[in-house]
């Protein structure tokens, strides 16, 4: 029960501060999505910059490539050029992931609707329908307005965040109660007492 109880302890130590952690993330995506939206973008840019430098080196390195046309160096040359272009205007990439992601949502919404509707004479279900709709007035929203629904994206992902935190946190210190309840205190004395009755025979 001791070494249970210790494993017990530990593993909810580590989710309490991973909760923590994550309840400030969710805090910060909500309150700045905007700032949030630059880091992940600067992030990016960075990662396909050296990316792309490491590809160019490779190219240049290998005595046998001197075709500048070949696919590895056409490669790191445009993987490094888009990590420029993010890194000088993050909001590119912040507009284009939720354009795409609005037509998605908006053909992924028609199709439902329209299902929805052909079965709606014998399942009498609008909520299906409702849903449908919703889908596709939030993907609409997007593609006229990227930006600014990539925002409300960032602070639906915190306050997500923070839910789960939330409840997270609260079921690892119920845990954590639980098993230091249940522990019994008596049972090291118990063992030590048999210990010292084996050795007096």
């Amino acid at each position: 029960m001791q070494n249970l109880s210790t494993k017990v302890k530990k593993m909810s130590l580590t989710s309490i501060v991973f909760s923590l952690l994550f309840i400030v993330t969710g805090i910060f995506l909500l309150l700045k999505p905007e700032t949030a939206i630059n880091i992940v973008c600067y992030v990016l840019g960075v990662i396909l910059v050296l990316w792309g430098v490491v590809s160019i080196i490779q190219f240049f390195s290998d005595k046998n490539s001197t075709n500048y046309l070949s696919l590895s160096f056409i490669f790191g040359a445009f993987v490094f050029i888009f990590g420029i272009i993010i890194l000088i205007k993050p909001s590119i990439i912040a507009s284009i992931v939720p354009l795409l992601l609005g037509v998605w949502m908006v053909i992924n919404g028609v199709t439902k609707l329209s299902y929805s509707l052909s079965i709606y004479k014998e399942t009498k279900n609008i909520f299906s329908i409702i849903g449908a709709l919703l889908i596709v007035i939030f993907g609409i929203t997007l593609i006229f307005n990227p930006f600014e629904g990539a925002k409300a994206l960032t602070q639906i992902i915190g306050v997500a965040l923070i839910v789960y935190s939330i409840l997270d946190l609260a079921e690892s210190i119920s845990i954590s109660i639980s098993v230091k309840g249940k522990a019994d205190p008596s049972e090291g004395k118990i063992i030590e007492a048999e210990f010292k009755d084996k050795e007096d025979k």
